[in-house]
């Protein structure tokens, strides 16, 4: 198969600077690739989240040739960076027929997927939450990221949070790996015999499998950055995974998964435009309808009004 490779840059700014305890994000910038074979066309997204990531795609995806044989090209993106690799398999995905995206997805209303609260006021953006829900009975699921300040703070602020949340209301907190073993073991003590929690999200480093095997025997541990470095876990991990599709190098090896229903996935953001949202959207809807079915997180809150935010990938790369 001869392929013609085009690449466009974006950036845009989002809504509100999100802040985790490793890292801080206001801006994201990116690529959009389409690939063309016979009048058959696929789009895909390289979205690094960190400017080390960006220097190196950006380096190896000049290393592409406009005009490509298939077997060269997907021997070369074999060493590249894995969002390149899961730009490019996307899009042969869609001009393979491998996947084919639905017109319209509804993930836009305020229960349909994970809001993220503001960590300077947790509480009160909690609140402000609720007070926006129109029917107090439709559950919500909200996420927390914590290990941004002081532990004796957080602690008091979950304390608040747990006495604010009904039965209604999910929780998910993520401390990015930032948490000691002693840390970890106190909350997951704290909230083993909660309802309302879905999970701790990669609460202890990425190396520590160990301890987050320990934890996971508590309360649900979900992997998230350890799931990059070490994507093995993928089919060795027994607890939660969250999957994040444009960080991976073949989202279709997550799309069969979720085809054959496999539990105890969630589908998360890395910031994507319309490209990689078409991915994201499609994969949430496969596991709503699976056995362990939950709202992904998506960040829509995070998002501007943009072109860029279109489900319609060629308005977006005419525009570009």
């Amino acid at each position: 198969m001869n392929l013609i490779f085009q690449k466009k840059s974006y950036c845009f700014k989002l809504s509100a600077k999100l802040e985790n305890s490793k890292n801080s994000h206001h801006t994201k910038s990116g690529w959009i690739i389409k690939l063309t074979s016979n009048e058959k066309i696929g789009f895909g997204e390289v979205s690094p989240l960190h400017k080390e990531d960006l220097k190196k795609c950006a380096k190896q995806l000049n290393m592409i040739s406009s005009y490509e044989e298939l077997f060269n090209l997907s021997e070369q993106i074999n060493i590249f960076h894995p969002c390149i690799q899961s730009a490019i398999n996307s899009a042969l995905a869609e001009i393979n027929g491998k996947i084919i995206f639905k017109e319209n997805y509804y993930f836009d209303e305020i229960d349909k997927t994970a809001i993220l609260l503001n960590h300077e006021n947790v509480v009160s953006d909690l609140n402000q939450i609720k007070k926006r829900q129109s029917d107090i009975r439709k559950s919500l699921t909200i996420k927390w990221k914590v290990a941004l300040k002081n532990n004796h703070e957080e602690e008091a602020t979950l304390e608040e949070i747990l006495s604010q949340i009904g039965n209604n209301i999910k929780l998910r907190i993520d401390a990015n790996g930032s948490w000691g073993r002693e840390t970890a073991n106190r909350w997951a003590d704290i909230l083993k015999d909660n309802k309302n929690v879905d999970w701790l999200e990669q609460p202890l480093c990425v190396d520590d499998i160990e301890g987050l095997t320990e934890l996971n025997k508590k309360i649900p541990i979900a992997l998230d950055e350890s799931l990059l470095k070490f994507p093995n876990l993928i089919d060795e991990w027994k607890g939660w995974q969250i999957r994040r599709p444009s960080q991976e190098n073949n989202p279709v090896k997550l799309l069969r998964e979720l085809e054959n229903k496999k539990a105890l996935i969630s589908i998360s953001t890395s910031f994507e435009t319309g490209i990689g949202k078409r991915w994201l959207y499609h994969l949430s809807s496969l596991q709503l309808q699976g056995p362990t079915p939950k709202v992904p997180g998506l960040a829509m809150n995070r998002f501007p009004n943009s072109f860029l935010f279109l489900n319609e990938p060629k308005k977006i790369w005419d525009q570009l």
